[in-house]
């Protein structure tokens, strides 16, 4: 009888409300628009060592430790990670201690006595005693519970990852940005020191009555253009070395360089892979699919919630009016007893709740839809980009080398007498805007790469991962949770 008796509470114990979760159907193409031919699979490296400069290395790293969101997200990982600990506590029963010692008076002022008359009014009560409390979970409430929690704290990892990728991501764009801002400063100092020259050979001509004082004053003016273009980019600078010290966890500090822009070095490969590996390797998309399977589980404890709670309440322990009698034999007492209760009515509260749960499921499976497709299409953008920024900053190299001996042609015609100063001065202002656009397009190459990157979610699964508690936190997990 007792062998039965505990097989039906096995199998009973064995229901689970839950809905089946399964993975969202989603059309994910065998290849990526754009992709170029030279590929690889996914490699768990750190991609921006790539560029071979230690400075953007290092620079990193500082980030990876000091940076305050990513202290902001390591802390919600380990809040949602004691939620976790909090909902799986409900496996095991529940128990506490207790000691009182009470000084009781009863009261002269009742109709009957209470008590014997030889009973005294004013006594003391001595009570040790221990409390137990176990909610049997036989439809599967509290594993739902806990497989919610789970995948929420599972979650904020990913969340976190998606962080680290985000941070990793503007280090590296911001540092390139700096770059850029370097090589079109020296491109603007060494315009200012040509310019600058021009407009001294403009004064000797003119003062030997070679030419007229507008051509004077149109070398001054292109002088003072390139100085205008130093001034801004002497304004960038600092500006942008401000927004890396921030991402560096500092306040406004000088950013050491590495290589320059033109001697950075890009991959011969890019690690894209097929577009179903982005499903796993990007956390956004993984971190959705959490939210997902925590909302499905919602889903079974609302369920449960139309059922009756089973749970075993307890107490035991010592009383007596004598405290040198507290811990003899006649001082002990226990309540022990098998509690049902089923909710009978609601007012429509628990159907409420179970459309609740349903409706927050809804919105995560179309929440990772929607991740899902911005995924694909940031890779795309990011593949095009990089490609076009590519064939782009070729056409901008010939375009630059045909402006420089166009440059020289006219200022050999303009000291020969055969052309007038305002063809040099269109030719040295079409140089130097070719000049700044190329050296942009350089870094927008990296820029562009860096988004890529970024895009295909790696960069998260290096050893840049400070959180102690990231990985599965109990042993008994394949056992609740199969």
């Amino acid at each position: 009888m007792k062998a039965s008796f505990i097989l039906i509470l096995l199998l009973i114990s064995s229901c689970n409300f839950k809905p089946r979760y399964c993975r969202p159907e989603m059309d994910v193409p065998e290849s990526y628009r754009f992709a170029p031919k030279e590929t690889e699979e996914y490699v768990n490296l750190a991609w921006w060592e790539q560029f071979e400069d230690q400075t953007l290395n290092e620079l990193i790293e500082t980030a990876l430790h000091n940076n305050q969101n990513l202290q902001i997200a390591t802390g919600r990982v380990l809040e949602f990670y004691a939620k976790y600990e909090v909902a799986f506590s409900q496996f095991f029963p529940q128990i506490s201690a207790g000691f009182t010692n009470d000084r009781i008076k009863q009261s002269d002022g009742l109709e009957f006595a209470p008590l014997s008359p030889l009973a005294p009014r004013i006594y003391s009560l001595h009570q040790l005693f221990m409390n137990l409390s176990y909610e049997f979970d036989f439809w599967g409430k509290i594993r739902n519970l806990s497989e919610a929690a789970r995948s929420d704290y599972l979650a904020q990892v990913d969340a976190r990852n998606t962080t680290i990728v985000s941070l990793v991501s503007a280090v590296a764009k911001a540092y390139i940005q700096l770059l850029q801002f370097d090589y079109q400063l020296e491109i603007s100092k060494l315009t200012y020191e040509s310019r600058m020259e021009s407009w001294k050979i403009a004064r000797l001509r003119f003062e030997a009555g070679l030419i007229s004082e507008m051509e004077v004053k149109q070398a001054e003016s292109e002088a003072q253009e390139a100085a205008v273009q130093i001034t801004n980019f002497e304004q960038f600078i600092p500006v942008q070395e401000d927004l890396i010290s921030t991402l560096l966890g500092s306040p406004p500090i000088p950013i050491q360089r590495g290589k320059l822009l033109t001697t950075l070095k890009l991959p011969k490969h890019l690690p894209i892979g097929l577009p179903s590996t982005l499903l796993e390797k990007r956390p956004d998309i993984v971190q959705a699919e959490r939210n997902m399977i925590s909302a499905n589980a919602l889903i079974g404890v609302a369920r449960a919630n139309f059922l009756p709670v089973i749970s075993l309440t307890g107490l035991q322990g010592k009383r007596s009016s004598n405290f040198d009698l507290l811990f003899k034999n006649e001082a002990n007492y226990f309540d022990w007893g098998l509690g049902v209760s089923s909710p009978v009515f609601t007012g429509g509260k628990l159907t409420g709740k179970l459309s609740e749960a349903e409706a927050i499921y809804i919105q995560t499976v179309h929440s990772y839809k929607q991740t899902v497709l911005t995924a694909f299409q940031e890779v795309s953008d990011a593949l095009i980009t990089h490609q076009k920024t590519k064939e782009k900053l070729e056409v901008q190299i010939k375009q630059q080398a045909a402006l420089e001996e166009y440059l020289r042609l006219a200022k050999l015609r303009y000291f020969n007498g055969q052309n007038d100063y305002l063809t040099v001065v269109d030719s040295e202002k079409n140089l130097f805007q070719v000049q700044l656009r190329t050296g942009l397009t350089g870094g927008d190459i990296f820029i562009s790469l860096i988004d890529l990157y970024k895009a295909l979610g790696q960069g998260w699964d290096v050893e840049a991962d400070y959180c102690s508690k990231c990985d599965d936190p109990s042993p008994l997990m394949n056992v609740f949770f199969k």
